[in-house]
């Protein structure tokens, strides 16, 4: 944690390691430590840190449908004949199986959408609260128009940019998930791209919502995000439990910092009201404002 954190220069780490040893002095395992884990990951401050124990770590390795949860598939239509419409669910699951589906599911929907040669494409991101960024972000990287459009910035100022090349999603040098879906290319990428918004959308999904800020065809539409606009990384413990551990903050294409807890993304286009006939409306109104 002292090594890592994102907040490690704002810590008393003399203090802390100080209380964990006494608190710790008359503990015999792992396990019994977990107290003391937890009680230094909420004074870091982050706010995003969190500690697994070894058997959720297991389950989130398992796929969906043997833990009993229905699939996080996407949602899609063609509005009006002519808008794309698609989202962008969060999925949980650290399993390689679970991923590959999630991006076979999302690709069938937008290769679908794209024979339709729609006039623009509407990604929705409103109910995406986070989870595993690789497959998430594998399955938009066909809108995408170009490399290190997001990335982190860790508590020495070095920025590493998550990447995708031949199967495998890079977070800078570093191979984080290997997605064996063929890729696909799209006709009509360059349409106009509106990603809509929300105060849930959070953690990976505004590392997604990032993704596309700042592209010459994107707008945003909705609301400031929820403001976990930070990196984590896991770390395993010797008895299979995670510490998952906040070292860096958002990064965008323009390398704009994203540091405030809370503050989340701005959009383009703010919302007042949030139902999803405001958004459409919103959509078509912007499209008939730049013909």
């Amino acid at each position: 944690m002292e090594m890592n954190s994102v907040n490690k220069n704002k810590i008393d780490w003399k203090k802390i390691k100080e209380n964990a040893l006494e608190e710790g002095k008359d503990k015999n395992s792992i396990r019994e430590t977990y107290p003391i884990i937890r009680n230094i990951l909420g004074k870091l401050g982050d706010q995003h840190s969190k500690f697994f124990k070894p058997e959720v770590v297991e389950a989130y390795l398992k796929r969906y449908k043997e833990v009993g949860i229905a699939f996080p598939y996407p949602k899609d239509s063609l509005i009006g004949a002519d808008i794309a419409y698609v989202t962008v669910p969060a999925i949980a699951i650290l399993n390689n199986e679970d991923w590959n589906e999630y991006v076979e599911s999302f690709y069938a929907k937008i290769k679908k959408l794209d024979h339709k040669n729609p006039k623009c494409w509407v990604i929705d991101l409103r109910e995406n609260d986070g989870g595993m960024f690789a497959p998430m972000f594998k399955a938009v990287y066909p809108f995408l128009g170009r490399k290190n459009v997001v990335g982190s910035m860790d508590n020495t100022g070095e920025i590493k940019y998550f990447n995708y090349k031949d199967s495998n999603i890079y977070f800078g040098s570093y191979i984080i998930g290997a997605i064996a879906t063929p890729d696909i290319e799209l006709k009509n990428k360059n349409i106009p791209i509106f990603v809509l918004t929300s105060k849930k959308t959070a953690s990976s999904g505004e590392f997604l919502a990032a993704s596309f800020k700042g592209q010459k065809n994107v707008k945003i539409i909705g609301t400031n995000t929820q403001g976990l606009t930070s990196d984590n990384s896991e770390f395993k413990l010797e008895d299979g439990a995670f510490l998952v551990l906040t070292t860096g903050i958002l990064i965008d294409r323009n390398k704009r910092e994203y540091r405030r807890v809370g503050e989340g993304i701005s959009p383009d286009y703010p919302l007042e009201e949030f139902d999803f006939q405001n958004y459409i409306d919103e959509v078509k109104r912007i499209l008939i404002a730049v013909n």
